[in-house]
């Protein structure tokens, strides 16, 4: 299954700052971690997943929007809304429950797909990890 991570901030100056390098290792990372699900390939077939990362100040917990179906470019986008927990810039650590809330509601949309999540729960904690500890991962400005 190919996964795709995408960031969609809609509310100003309520953001993370997660750099493109982020989205395409991550998305490489889910591909390589997530099986082919026969239940999504059933239903969509030769489409990708789509996750668009957003954040919101009034949540108290993330919020899953979708699927919205684009049959033109075969994505199947779900946008997974963040509760906007205060973090600072200087401190990549200040990032970790972020990055938990995001590949939580991941796997509960590959549950829901039918999707074989076992390897994605097994490196949740590695991957956060390698994402605070990469400085490209992150904007600092």
């Amino acid at each position: 299954m190919k996964i795709f991570v995408g960031q969609i901030y809609i509310e100003a100056g309520i953001n993370y700052p997660f750099s493109h390098i982020f989205q395409r290792w991550i998305s490489n990372e889910l591909s390589s971690l997530v099986p082919s699900s026969p239940e999504f390939d059933l239903k969509y077939p030769e489409f990708s997943l789509v996750f668009n990362m957003s954040a919101k100040a009034e949540l108290l917990s993330p919020l899953i929007k979708g699927p919205t179906v684009f049959k033109k470019t075969k994505d199947v986008e779900y946008s997974i809304f963040l509760p906007y927990l205060e973090h600072d810039r200087s401190d990549p650590r200040s990032l970790r429950e972020p990055l938990k809330l995001f590949l939580d509601a991941v796997v509960t949309v590959l549950k829901s797909l039918g999707a074989d999540v076992s390897e994605l729960l097994v490196h949740s904690n590695s991957l956060i990890e390698h994402i605070l500890t990469d400085p490209a991962m992150i904007k600092t400005k």
